[in-house]
């Protein structure tokens, strides 16, 4: 497969447009509790839905359909970020987005997982990192019931079930990129999604996969084709990698070598020099989420596209510039 690279603004055949700040739609700090009028009240989704009922809680997901009626539509499904300890699945940037979505023809639905390093206290790198891997778990295995439920209502929601396309921020994304690495190795998480069930497409705003055997590998199916967007500064959720004896956190950069190792399609998006407010980001490169399902869910591209986004007058000393010890104080 060969690669394409391109280091400025042209995308396959459409521009990308993207704001120096985030946008004022999304919460500023990301990983602090959602002020009460950066949430959105109903109805401003169209149904909401249970999925799956825990020791603990009920999840639900917020649906938004398209407002024609002609048959199945590709699903999208948007899971939100805030560090695994606060839900923003109602702020306003990510209800904005998930409308957009539906509007532009596919059935969204934002939903909800169990925050599980919420009230979690670490004593050291090896206590955080097993915090991460059962947060990791709880929301992938949450996001997996939510596929079911969205699969066993199709006909009811007029959804194409061959056609499920994960979206998610930060932990959201996280979390997508996770579900779909242990549908591609078979893995127990994985165990109750039907047989031969693939994900139509993949888009991470600055995620990242833990593993806990080393490098990242597929080993009963490719994993989706899958948009990465990410920035290159970014220490919260690590651009590159992180490993620690045989446990690993692996980021954009270091996904996409194993893509182009194993020739699997993608599509990468890098803003140099820009910290995690890249996980913000729905909005402002809508666009280009909506040329990657077009191109590589619908049409089937199975194209390898790398894209630098660099502005030398950009100002880099922003607010996302933060770290894990500033948010978990570790």
């Amino acid at each position: 497969m060969k690669r394409i690279l391109i280091t400025f603004l042209l995308l396959t055949g459409f521009y990308m447009v993207y704001a120096q700040d985030v946008s004022g739609d999304s919460l500023q700090s990301g990983m602090t509790t959602p002020e009460p009028d950066s949430l959105v009240a109903p109805p401003a989704w169209d149904m909401e839905a249970t999925f799956a009922v825990r020791d603990t809680c009920s999840l639900s997901m917020d649906l938004y359909f398209p407002k024609d009626d002609c048959g199945k539509h590709p699903c999208v499904i948007f899971v939100y970020g805030g560090g695994f300890i606060n839900n923003n699945q109602r702020e306003v940037g990510v209800v904005k987005y998930c409308r957009r979505l539906a509007d532009a023809g596919y059935v969204t639905a934002a939903t909800d997982y169990r925050l599980g390093l919420k009230g979690v206290k670490n004593k050291g790198l090896l206590s955080m990192a097993k915090s991460l891997d059962n947060a990791v778990r709880l929301s992938t295995e949450d996001l997996f019931s939510a596929v079911q439920h969205l699969i066993t209502f199709a006909d009811e929601y007029n959804i194409d079930p061959s056609q499920i396309i994960l979206v998610g921020s930060s932990a959201g994304a996280i979390t997508v990129l996770q579900a779909d690495y242990e549908l591609g190795n078979g893995t127990a998480l994985a165990a109750a999604m039907p047989e031969g069930f693939r994900f139509a497409g993949v888009i991470s705003f600055s995620g990242a996969v833990f593993s806990n055997k080393g490098k990242c590998k597929w080993s009963v199916q490719p994993p989706a084709p899958t948009l990465f967007f990410h920035g290159t500064s970014d220490e919260l959720v690590t651009y590159d990698k992180i490993e620690f004896f045989s446990m690993g956190f692996y980021g954009t950069k270091s996904l996409v070598e194993r893509f182009e190792k194993f020739d699997y399609p993608y599509m990468c998006i890098r803003f140099d020099n820009r910290f995690h407010e890249v996980a913000a980001f729905m909005n402002t490169c809508f666009n280009i989420t909506q040329g990657f399902i077009e191109q590589y869910v619908k049409s089937g591209k199975n194209w390898q596209v790398d894209v630098k986004v660099t502005d030398p007058d950009m100002d880099i000393a922003k607010p996302w510039s933060f770290t894990v010890k500033d948010i978990y104080g570790k």
